[in-house]
């Protein structure tokens, strides 16, 4: 009889578990007998990732929304898979407001400090020197640092620039060689009085100089300036064949008064965006800007990979206008996003052994960033990067691409403006020579001086 009602209970219990597993009452377990609700996987984990930017600005602005459509992209797909965990992405952009001391402080601070951040990608605006203060002490991978080269100290350890202006000059240097073959011979350049238009200045007239141009003495102007008249007068009065306006931040201004007073040679500008082109147009017309040239940062122009025109189009769903100003100073996501797919790791130790070794090139929204050593400063880890370009001709009232700037061209092109060939060959001869992104290139090794 025992055996009989044993028997009995068996066939029920049985019986209740395959009745709770077809009506999906049971609840789904992770193989240790807790339940998580995810297929057997446990729940996601919280990745914080965050950026300083000058979200007054509309680049900055433009940054924070392709990071929102990045953390999207992972997060709508159920999280990052990273060393067989998965991770759901927090994002917080920080407002550290323009070179302002003060309000970086305060923005790294709470980002590290606070909320725990502990990777902080594509970073604009903030003062380096201040942001280092807090980042390095407590172990934060960052990208960023703009022009200032404190991030590349040797003593430095967990910041990369990214995206960096130092292995910039190919973009000039392309852009003279093209004005030279539409027949310019004589160039000036024209900045407002800050460290960053002294910079330029030299760099620009460097580039042009390699490419076989005449250089007239550069024309700077206060950066409060309102009259440009006076501005436009100085520079006709030199008679130029091409006006080079890169790294001037008021490009519309200084166009507007060289139409007033006629000047018609050529003129390259600094970064003309949809609102900047139909600004000038606005001022001075279609006819009088056609062929001029500018820096090219559209990518529904120049993108073939599959997965930047998915990002292109889930830009575009969610803000209903393509706006291209913030697509090449998101570029550090993808060489972060590189680093912690290829190492299947957060661990920073291991994040850093990997970006300091020259990681491959990565394709970003408006073409190849690739890291690189600055052995002029006594730096060998790879921490400063290039970034390919593209460059744009104003076509009947549209600025189009012309033309690509390599990370090569960017790399080598450089190495040579600054005078630092044999610096690099050394260091190349012990290091080795590095593999560059398969796309044209212009420059190579045996051009250098």
């Amino acid at each position: 009889m025992k055996k009989l009602l044993f028997a009995l209970l068996s066939i029920l219990v049985i019986a209740g578990l395959v009745i709770g597993g077809c009506d999906g009452t049971a609840e789904p377990t992770n193989g240790d007998g807790n339940g998580d609700g995810n297929g057997g996987e446990p729940p996601p984990q919280v990745l914080k990732i965050g950026n300083l930017l000058t979200l007054s600005q509309f680049t900055g602005y433009e940054v924070q929304k392709w990071f929102d459509v990045f953390v999207e992209e992972i997060n709508n797909d159920g999280g990052w898979l990273i060393g067989g965990e998965r991770y759901l992405i927090e994002y917080t952009a920080y407002d550290c407001g323009f070179y302002d001391p003060a309000k970086t402080r305060t923005a790294v601070e709470k980002a590290v400090l606070d909320d725990g951040v502990k990777f902080l990608i594509n970073n604009s605006g903030d003062i380096a020197e201040v942001t280092l203060t807090v980042t390095e002490p407590n172990g934060v991978l960052t990208f960023g640092g703009g022009l200032s080269d404190a991030v590349l100290d040797p003593s430095v350890q967990y910041t990369w620039r990214c995206p960096g202006v130092f292995f910039g000059a190919g973009l000039m240097y392309v852009q003279y060689n093209d004005m030279v073959a539409r027949g310019a011979e004589t160039a000036i350049t024209v900045k407002d009085d800050t460290d960053l238009g002294q910079f330029g200045a030299f760099l620009c007239q460097t580039d042009m100089m390699m490419a076989g141009l005449e250089v007239l003495p550069a024309v700077f102007f206060a950066p409060d300036t309102t009259d440009f008249g006076p501005i436009a007068t100085k520079i006709v009065s030199y008679d130029p064949d091409l006006v080079d306006l890169n790294f001037c931040a008021y490009n519309v201004q200084v166009a507007q008064a060289l139409n007033d007073i006629g000047y018609e040679g050529f003129v390259i500008t600094s970064e003309m965006t949809p609102a900047t082109l139909n600004d000038l147009i606005t001022r001075v017309g279609a006819e009088y800007i056609e062929g001029w040239e500018s820096t090219y940062f559209d990518p529904r122009g120049t993108a073939t990979d599959p997965r930047i025109l998915a990002l292109i189009d889930a830009y575009t769903e969610k803000y209903g206008e393509f706006v291209p100003d913030g697509t090449f100073y998101a570029g550090g996501w993808f060489v972060f996003e590189d680093a912690v797919n290829a190492t299947q790791s957060l661990d920073l130790e291991v994040l850093k052994a990997y970006l300091d070794n020259s990681p491959p090139p990565v394709q970003t929204l408006c073409g190849y960033m690739q890291l690189f050593a600055r052995p002029d400063l006594g730096n060998y880890r790879t921490v400063d990067s290039a970034a390919g370009h593209w460059i744009g001709i104003v076509e009947d009232g549209e600025l189009v691409p012309r033309d690509v700037v390599s990370v090569k061209d960017q790399y080598l092109i450089s190495i040579a403006t600054y005078g630092l060939a044999d610096l690099y060959r050394a260091y190349w001869d012990e290091y080795g020579y590095p593999t560059f992104p398969d796309e044209p290139s212009k420059f190579d090794f045996d051009n250098l001086p």
